[in-house]
Parts: C-alpha cells; sequence; structure tokens
C-alpha cells in the first residue's frame, strides 16, 4: 500500500472512532520560622534554606490519575490507547515467558508508550469540528504533537520516537538507525488489532481479520507481533479481556508495576499536571501556585516533612476534577450563572470519584475538602470544625490565596491589602482557621517571595514542545523529518 494511501486509511479509523461515541484546645499557636532570602542567594543555598516538597505519589498512581484526566477531557483516544496498552503488554509477556523472541524493547517504556501515544490528540486544533460537527483527524500532525510532548515533558524522553513511524514500512526505522522500531511495531500493530476487533465487538473471527488487513500489517509492522496475537492462546486470552473491559483493570496493574525513579517520576507528574492546559492554563498556574503556598503554610504551622508532603501532593490533586468541567466555565470571563456554578461545584466530586482509589483516603480527604469551611457551609459534605483536620484547613486557605492573588480570566490580581481584607472577613464568618490565617498575614511577603522561588520546581517547557511542532509540522517524508530532528 502506497504511504499516501497508508494516511486516509488512518485517518478514516480514527475519525470512525470519534464519530461513535472519565483538637482545637490543644493546639499550638506558635508560629514556625520562614527565614528570608537574599534575592542574591545561589540555587544551592536556596536548596538548603527552603524545604523542597516531594511527591508521595508512585509512577503507577500518576499514570493511573493521568488516564482518567484524559479520559474526563475524550474519551475515545484514551480508550484506544488503553486496549492498544493492554494487548501490547499481553503480547510483551506472553513473548517472554514462551521465548518467543528476544526483544530491545523496556517494560517500563512500553507501558508509558502504549498507554500515552495518543496525547497529541487532546491539543484542541486536533479536535476542531466543521460545519457539520464532524471531527478529522490529523494523524501526521497528531502523532507529531505527541512525539514532541513525550520527548520534552515525559520520562520517555527520545523513545518517544517510535510514535513517528505510525504509518511506515517497519524496515524505516532501521535505515534511518532508530532504535525503537520495536516499539512502534508492536504498538502501531496492537493499536490495529484493537480498531479491528472493536467493529465486531471485540469478537475474534478469520472473517474480520482478512487477508488485506494480515498483508497491510505485516508490511508496515514487523510480522512478527500480529504472527504472536494470532497464536489462539493469546488471541483467546486477549479478546476475552477486551470484550468484557476487565483489561482496563488489568492495564491498572500494569501500570502499577511500572519502576523509574523519583525524578522520572515526578517529571512524569509535572506532565500529568501540564495536561490541564489542553484545557485551561489558568488553572495551571493556580494548582502550582496552591501547591507551593500550602507548602508553605504547613512550615507555618510546624508540620512534618512528610505531612508537608502529603499536603502538598494533595494540593496537585485537588483541582482535577476540572477536567470534566466545560471550558466554557472554566475560562468565563464573567460572573457565573447560578447554573454554571452549580455545574462548578460538581468538579470537588468528580475529583474524589478519580483519585480516591488511587491514591488512599487520607491524600484524598485532604484534597477533597478545600471547599469545606469551618462553620459546615462549604462543600461538597459540609463538614465542620474538628471534622476538618489542620492539612484540609491549610489547602482550603492555600486555595483561596491563590485564587485572590493569581490573575483570572475574570479578574485582576488582587494587591495584599484586599487579599488580607477577604481572607478576615472570610474568618470572621468562621469560614477559616484565624491561627493559621494569623500566621500567613505574619508572613505574606514571603510566602510570596518563596513560592515564586520554588515555581520553576513544576514548571514544564511547554514552549518548546510548541516550538519543535511549529518548526516540523509541514514535514511530510519521515526521512527529511529525521534529518530535521537529529541535525536541524
Amino acid at each position: 500500500m502506497k504511504q499516501s494511501e497508508e494516511k486516509i486509511e488512518i485517518e478514516e479509523l480514527l475519525n470512525e472512532l470519534l464519530g461513535d461515541e472519565s483538637l482545637e484546645a490543644q493546639r499550638d499557636t506558635s508560629i514556625g520560622i520562614l527565614e528570608p532570602i537574599d534575592d542574591e542567594s545561589s540555587d544551592e543555598l536556596m536548596k538548603q534554606l527552603l524545604y523542597i516538597p516531594k511527591s508521595t505519589l508512585t509512577a503507577g498512581q500518576v499514570l493511573n490519575l493521568l488516564r482518567r484526566m484524559l479520559r474526563e477531557m475524550n474519551p475515545v483516544y484514551i480508550d484506544l490507547a488503553e486496549r492498544t496498552a493492554f494487548c501490547a503488554v499481553k503480547i510483551y509477556d506472553y513473548a517472554r515467558v514462551k521465548n518467543k523472541m528476544n526483544l530491545n524493547i523496556d517494560r517500563n517504556a512500553l507501558i508509558l508508550l502504549s498507554v500515552l501515544f495518543t496525547i497529541g490528540s487532546y491539543k484542541p486544533e486536533f479536535n476542531m469540528k466543521d460545519d457539520n460537527d464532524e471531527v478529522h483527524s490529523c494523524p501526521r500532525k497528531m502523532f507529531l504533537y505527541s512525539y514532541l510532548y513525550l520527548k520534552h515533558l515525559s520520562p520517555l524522553k527520545d523513545i518517544a520516537e517510535a510514535i513517528l513511524f505510525y504509518n511506515c514500512d517497519w524496515k524505516k526505522a532501521k535505515e534511518l538507525q532508530s532504535p525503537y522500531g520495536e516499539y512502534a511495531s508492536l504498538i502501531f500493530t496492537c493499536m490495529r488489532i484493537c480498531i479491528q476487533l472493536r467493529k465486531n465487538h471485540y469478537v475474534y473471527t478469520k472473517r474480520l481479520f482478512t487477508q488485506d488487513f494480515i498483508d497491510n500489517c505485516r508490511k508496515l509492522y514487523d510480522p512478527v507481533f500480529l504472527d504472536l496475537f494470532l497464536e489462539p492462546e493469546l488471541t483467546q486470552a486477549i479478546t476475552k479481556e477486551l470484550k468484557n473491559n476487565n483489561s482496563f483493570y488489568l492495564l491498572d496493574e500494569y501500570c502499577n508495576s511500572v519502576q523509574i525513579d523519583y525524578e522520572e517520576t515526578f517529571s512524569l507528574l509535572k506532565m500529568m499536571l501540564y495536561a490541564v492546559d489542553f484545557i485551561s492554563t489558568s488553572t495551571v498556574t493556580h494548582i502550582i501556585s496552591t501547591a507551593f503556598y500550602a507548602t508553605e503554610i504547613a512550615k507555618l504551622e510546624k508540620l512534618t516533612d512528610s505531612e508537608t508532603d502529603e499536603v502538598f501532593t494533595a494540593a496537585i490533586l485537588h483541582d482535577m476534577g476540572k477536567m470534566s468541567i466545560d471550558i466554557e466555565i472554566l475560562e468565563s470571563a464573567g460572573c457565573l450563572t447560578d447554573e454554571q456554578m452549580q455545574k462548578m461545584r460538581e468538579h470537588v466530586k468528580k475529583g474524589d470519584e478519580m483519585y480516591r482509589g488511587i491514591v488512599g483516603n487520607k491524600l484524598s480527604d485532604i484534597a477533597s475538602r478545600h471547599h469545606e469551611n469551618l462553620d459546615g457551609s462549604g462543600y461538597p459534605h459540609g463538614l465542620k470544625g474538628d471534622e476538618l483536620t489542620t492539612q484540609q484547613r491549610i489547602l482550603s486557605i492555600a486555595d483561596v490565596f491563590s485564587a485572590l492573588t493569581d490573575a483570572r480570566t475574570y479578574k485582576p490580581s488582587y494587591p495584599k491589602e484586599k487579599t488580607i481584607n477577604i481572607m478576615e472577613d472570610m474568618v470572621s464568618k468562621n469560614k477559616f482557621d484565624p491561627v493559621i490565617l494569623n500566621h500567613v498575614k505574619a508572613q505574606y511577603d514571603l510566602i510570596k517571595a518563596h513560592t515564586e522561588i520554588r515555581r520553576p520546581m513544576l514548571t514544564a517547557n511547554l514552549g518548546l514542545v510548541v516550538l519543535d511542532y511549529m518548526r516540523l509540522e509541514d514535514i511530510e517524508d519521515i526521512s527529511d523529518l529525521f534529518e530535521a530532528i537529529h541535525n536541524g
């Protein structure tokens, strides 16, 4: 099949998917000390003076959270990716157990790449509708953006290059001396298998897998992977779990098995955070600010390092449910109507549904109670007083602190005096903890300054993704594309 014909076929396959369907009396009221930092301090000195919070999440937890976020944004592509990932890992494990072949594939990287290879599809311009309210995908540009996104923002780095071979003869990877051709052959063979199986509700029949389909797969991708799938034992094992949707739960287990170091896990966490940017840039800024305000306040309240890390991690999770809210509401430039506000409030419950089964009850309670008030007037549960822990009270104040001092589509950044006045009014109405707020007022300027010093810790170079994409998006030939990537 000619390459141009192949592009049309993949576009038709993807468009078909889109057309069908995630203890007051005992309290120590003294304040912790935040040491001022000289603007001339070195980075190393800053690290010594400032507490650097750590995420308490594993790589598997982050990956499973990211899957649920993407499902809220657009279930079509993550559904395809999850089924593809399940199929790819099953084939990989089968090949290893049965000693069928020697694979130059790392299982951790395979799981990450096969789950995330469609992440470029969440870029808004790839989901624009035409005059007939239909979405037409552009696979070449979508997969290019996926590659750049994963290369620059994820721990996959250069391995993401495999995505570029989505519609190339598998021997082309060898010709271009790419070491990642096997990843491409396995993942895109499985993508095609899943799209084909979907036509018959994931029931395998020989009639479904026509000779033309088999020949096309074997021409484009290393035929060993399709041949492995077609072994009756493996065909039955894969189709059974795809049909009953148990594949999604098994994929949870596969993701939890991913073993990467802390720095790689943290880069995955930052990528998860920046996936929010597909929907709302201001929400990304708000989450980062809230996480570091919460860290500072936790230290003022003399929380231990581990307790501070929990507050920091919960702050990163606290607005995850906003991925289920319409962008028109999230980015509204005016006051929300009562109906819109009710929908906005649903983000708390939705977020809790997304992360509670993954991160456990303690983190979930901290994250999901950031809109509760001491007088019981908050939501979603109307909790009050001693029902709210110090960690939960800290995040509640940090969330409002960020909302007031950050610029939003509907308001400018409020100055110090106005911010404090508003928060003092909330204390007078028994919404906020007065002790914590007194500490925040006393250290307001240092909290702001330290947050700006820490901010780069959660900053990802999304601009580099965009610049590279603009430089490469019009290059259609894979050889020219590789030349521009590696020598441009």
